[in-house]
């Protein structure tokens, strides 16, 4: 059973679709932009900080880089698949009715979806044994500061080099140290919205000893200085 529908989250759309029966669920979730000035898809549900008391200002930037996040979603066991692919055919089943109370009820299943999605990001430790890729990929996301080799990995996933960087990037969209540095730019990004740490601060919070090379990662990646980006979001 296919299901289809537009989330509505901080002035920004993510689709949202389900595929398959209960024993092989397919969830897909992608991120449309700004909502701003685009048309308005027929089956949205919208969600709304103040009525839901989800996650404000704070931490809008770890959400959507959730909801954004193409490998957490393929990454994820059948277990939460289905459980959060039932809750997408809920909530697509309920913008499509008619009946009293409905945008209220897919709004209700909305803020369980995002519940459950957030809280099987969180779940993620690190195995005792042999690792998959996906638990490499895991480990740098909560683990972005610390210091890597590609020997690191491969010892810890049992593989060849070769093997390792070709299923990471598969698995990633991007080279492994590519990764790495993009998840380190993500949360310096955060900080420097968030915090009034100064860039420096910044820079060896997320894990470079050297301010020149933050510097040119972070203009390569997000395409403007640390400094103009922080004074573009006040």
């Amino acid at each position: 059973m296919h299901a289809r529908f537009c989330l509505e989250l901080a002035s920004r759309l993510y689709t949202v679709s389900a595929s398959g029966g209960d024993e092989r669920a397919v969830l897909t979730v992608a991120s449309n932009g700004d909502n701003e000035g685009t048309a308005q898809p027929r089956a949205v549900v919208r969600l709304s900080a103040s009525a839901f008391s989800i996650p404000t200002q704070a931490n809008a930037a770890s959400l959507d880089a959730l909801l954004s996040d193409a490998s957490f979603w393929r990454s994820l066991d059948a277990e939460s698949s289905r459980e959060l692919a039932g809750l997408a055919r809920r909530i697509a089943r309920e913008l499509e009715s008619d009946e009293a109370s409905s945008a209220t009820l897919a709004s209700a299943y909305a803020l369980e979806f995002l519940i459950l999605a957030t809280r099987r990001a969180a779940a993620w430790k690190a195995p005792s044994g042999v690792w998959r890729v996906e638990d490499a990929k895991r480990h740098i996301e909560e683990n972005y500061a610390e210091a890597y080799s590609l020997e690191f990995f491969t010892g810890k996933c049992a593989m060849n080099t070769s093997d390792f960087s070709r299923r990471f990037k598969e698995l990633a969209g991007c080279p492994l140290f590519e990764f790495i540095n993009r998840q380190r730019i993500k949360r310096a990004c955060a900080l420097l919205k968030s915090s009034g740490l100064s860039i420096i601060e910044i820079a060896e919070a997320v894990g470079y000893n050297n301010l020149s090379f933050f510097n040119r990662y972070f203009l390569r990646i997000v395409g403007v200085s640390p400094r103009e980006y922080r004074l573009a979001g006040r």
